[in-house]
């Protein structure tokens, strides 16, 4: 697919017809303990901290090398204290192309999904993104070296 061609998808695909269907979240009061454990169990970098149905805050990866690791913290203290209070949301109808500038704005991975009354409704991840984009190259992608460290001994079709 062309560069422009994949400008015009990523403008005109709403985030709504990508995203992963599995949202991680619990409530401020859960320990940071149990946080990190429900990211572990769930292999997600993120957990969206919501209380009936809306968001209080987000607390990820990023979260955890920063403010945890190396301090000493107390591990039963609530998540709500090393979360961000206010992270950038975006909604499911705006399109693939602005959640993409808002997280390199924002510098995030996760961007929360929230509706017109401001209910949580998912989240986008980065991961998602790369996964989408890597659908318009196929070819590039499908012929990477399984290995990365492989050397290949001639040229293709050699």
């Amino acid at each position: 697919m062309a560069p422009r061609q994949v400008e015009e998808e990523l403008k005109a695909r709403k985030i709504s017809q990508i995203i992963n269907p599995r949202l991680v979240q619990a409530p401020p009061s859960m320990s940071v303990k149990d946080a990190i454990i429900l990211m572990q169990k769930n292999k997600a970098g993120y957990v969206i901290i919501a209380e009936r149905g809306k968001l209080t805050g987000l607390f990820t990866e990023t979260d955890v090398t920063r403010k945890i690791l190396g301090e000493n913290i107390k591990w039963d203290a609530p998540v709500s204290e090393f979360m961000n209070t206010a992270p950038p949301i975006a909604s499911p109808d705006d399109t693939v192309f602005q959640a993409m500038v808002l997280m390199v704005k924002s510098d995030v991975y996760h961007l929360p999904l929230v509706n017109s009354k401001q209910e949580l409704v998912n989240v986008i991840s980065v991961r998602t993104l790369v996964r989408y984009l890597a659908g318009f190259y196929p070819t590039e992608i499908y012929n990477l070296p399984p290995n990365l460290d492989q050397i290949m001994q001639s040229r293709e079709g050699g």
